[in-house]
């Protein structure tokens, strides 16, 4: 195809982070680009690695040419079926762990070239053979595949903000129903590790998602020179960081549940969203750890109100318990006990 510069968009960075969404309805009928794809895969590769040694593969895979989507499609989970069969592509990205202990010497080499391994920061060259690479090659597998799998991640996250600011969104799918059966499905070798899936397509939804999801505030996730001294955001900064699209409004935005209706009587699923337990809504409404805004209490407010909330099932009572005390954590908050 004829492609110029001026054919690719200039989203800002900050918008396209603050328009990124985990999108759950693809328009079926359009299919993304290849120049798109390659644009997202490309973003993929030029994230950071350790030592450059490039241990972030992909596999893209279209619904209509791959001979093995029925296999693909018992991996997922039920709630997930209806978002592969509507997207325009998967891609399943993965770790090859040999890439670490086989490229390291060869990624190190790279980067000596290229001007960033020197002298002033202490590399020399037999220092290097005799000490870092030796190190690095005798990393256990279980250590390496958690560096890599991190670096892995990195590049995911840059290939879906490359997808936004060309209008291609995304979402990442985890596709444990079946345990081992991508890697099978692909007939990996046992040094590969399926790190995720990621459904990428044009939003048949709004492309806001119905508004920016609500995370924790800033100072709950960030410490100033010692662990569980908050960081405290400045607020000229986050108006500023509005101003450029980077924090949008949350969730939910006006009309959201009604599409979420629209789109289900379309293709002929349930209407509707799912409910929490009422004790639960009220408990989470007055958690100071998170950042809620407007919309989201006034829909807690909606939801109290309108009752014929569920219960938490007996069985998931005893799996908070057995697995709060596990983890040394109050099971009381979710119970009520």
């Amino acid at each position: 195809m004829s492609l110029s510069a001026s054919d690719i968009s200039d989203k800002p960075t900050l918008k396209a982070i603050g328009d990124r969404r985990s999108i759950r309805y693809f328009d079926p009928d359009r299919r993304v680009e290849d120049w798109k794809i390659q644009t997202m895969l490309q973003a993929g590769r030029l994230a950071s690695c350790q030592g450059n040694i490039n241990a972030t593969e992909a596999i893209v895979v279209d619904k209509d040419t791959c001979e093995i989507w029925d296999e693909i499609e018992e991996c997922v989970s039920g709630f997930n079926v209806q978002i592969i069969n509507q997207s325009s592509h998967l891609i399943f990205w993965l770790t090859n762990l040999n890439a670490w202990y086989g490229r390291a010497n060869d990624g190190l080499s790279t980067l000596a070239l290229s001007g960033a391994l020197t002298k002033y920061h202490g590399w020399n060259y037999e220092f290097t053979m005799t000490q870092t690479v030796p190190r690095l090659m005798s990393f256990p597998t279980e250590r390496t595949e958690n560096l890599l799998r991190f670096e892995s991640g990195q590049a995911v996250a840059q290939a879906m903000l490359a997808g936004v600011s060309q209008d291609v969104y995304s979402i990442l799918i985890a596709f444990g129903r079946k345990p081992g059966g991508i890697e099978k499905a692909f007939g990996l070798p046992p040094h590969y590790r399926f790190t995720w899936g990621h459904a990428v397509g044009y939003p048949l939804e709004n492309a806001d998602g119905g508004g920016q999801r609500v995370r924790l505030k800033y100072e709950k996730l960030f410490h100033k020179d010692e662990h569980g001294t908050p960081l405290l955001p400045d607020p000229a900064v986050d108006e500023a960081l509005r101003q450029k699209g980077m924090i949008q409004e949350q969730a939910p935005v006006a009309g959201r549940f009604e599409q979420v209706d629209e789109l289900a009587a379309r293709f002929h699923r349930d209407p509707g969203v799912v409910s929490w337990p009422e004790r639960e809504i009220k408990r989470l409404m007055n958690d100071e750890d998170w950042d809620f805004g407007p919309n989201i209490k006034e829909r807690a407010e909606e939801v109290l109100k309108h009752g014929d909330l569920p219960d938490y099932p007996e069985e998931m009572k005893d799996t908070f318990r057995k697995l709060m005390e596990e983890h040394g954590l109050d099971v009381k908050k979710f119970l009520g006990e």
